[in-house]
């Protein structure tokens, strides 16, 4: 730093809003949509379904993990 360099001056000065400022309008929301109604036994049945497909998935992943460990060992 050279001395030909003035010293930093700081942030500038910060000029608060008028007296008597306020927003023009404040837009309030309008009332929320009601929402669809459920079937909560559709809900259900599909939630089963899905769990069924994970533990088949499930199964069949580690019976395969199962038969390559099997097939590595009897390999050796």
């Amino acid at each position: 730093m050279s001395d030909s360099e003035a010293p930093y001056a700081g942030p500038p000065v910060n000029v608060p809003p008028p007296p008597g400022w306020r927003v023009e309008a404040v837009a309030l929301p309008g009332e929320p949509r009601r929402l669809p109604p459920q079937d909560h036994a559709a809900i259900d049945r599909a939630e089963q379904r899905a769990r069924l497909v994970t533990q088949w998935l499930t199964l069949v992943a580690v019976a395969l993990m199962f038969t390559v460990l099997i097939i590595g060992l009897v390999e050796f």
